[in-house]
């Protein structure tokens, strides 16, 4: 499971009034991150006081803040959230591969190697789970499951603006950035402040990524 760890301080939108650590990831916008979480009493950076949440398993089940051999990097502003809301730990001689990160059960996909050298899962849109329909007529259709539809939806939009404008049309790199880091979302266990630290991230691997979540999708939907 993930070799890295997540340092929330204590805050009045995080009491820490227990050592459970699915309401401190849930405030601080991390609630993908809650299963498996373990959660314990620690000191952080900036000598804050707060919860260490790490995902320890069987023989990597080493944990704690030891910053003299870790890196540590603050959150992010993000959707109305402050940034040093956490702090992403990861430890500098054992950086997280994606067998590390793997979801349980991810979804399959394309490999797409991506800046570490490893090659990393990219789910397709349109074989993300569905689900049978009935339309008003009674004839029955497929749609994808709800926890899916804005990855799927944006498959379409970003499909139908590169089938408009081609890859040299005007676009945002922060937004296919945000886009794409929610597709690895549904296979890893990853955070941005995570893949900026690793350096995860080119064009022309965003641009891949891209084509393959996008894999048989049109803009007609």
């Amino acid at each position: 499971m993930a070799r890295f760890q997540v340092f929330i301080p204590k805050s009045e939108q995080v009491p820490l009034e227990n050592l459970l650590p699915q309401q401190p990831l849930e405030a601080v916008g991390l609630a993908d991150l809650i299963t498996n979480a373990a959660g314990q009493e620690s000191i952080g950076p900036e000598d804050q006081h707060g919860i260490l949440v790490s995902w320890p398993t069987t023989g990597d089940a080493d944990t704690g803040y030891k910053p003299e051999v870790q890196t540590w990097v603050p959150a992010v502003p993000s959707e109305g959230l402050a940034a040093k809301r956490y702090w992403v730990g990861i430890w500098n001689d054992k950086k997280p591969t994606p067998q590390n990160l793997k979801r349980p059960y991810p979804y399959p996909g394309v490999h797409v190697a991506l800046n570490d050298g490893n090659e990393w899962t990219v789910p397709i849109a349109k074989e993300l789970p569905n689900e049978l329909k009935l339309a008003d007529d009674g004839s029955v259709k497929f749609v994808v499951q709800r926890q899916y539809h804005d990855v799927w939806a944006e498959a379409f939009a970003w499909a139908d603006k590169f089938g408009k404008e081609g890859p040299d049309g005007e676009f945002e790199w922060g937004d296919l950035y945000q886009y794409i880091l929610k597709v690895y979302k549904l296979n890893y266990m990853i955070t941005g402040e995570l893949v900026s630290e690793l350096g995860l991230f080119s064009q022309s691997n965003l641009l891949e990524s891209l084509l393959v979540v996008c894999g048989g999708v049109s803009g007609g939907k």
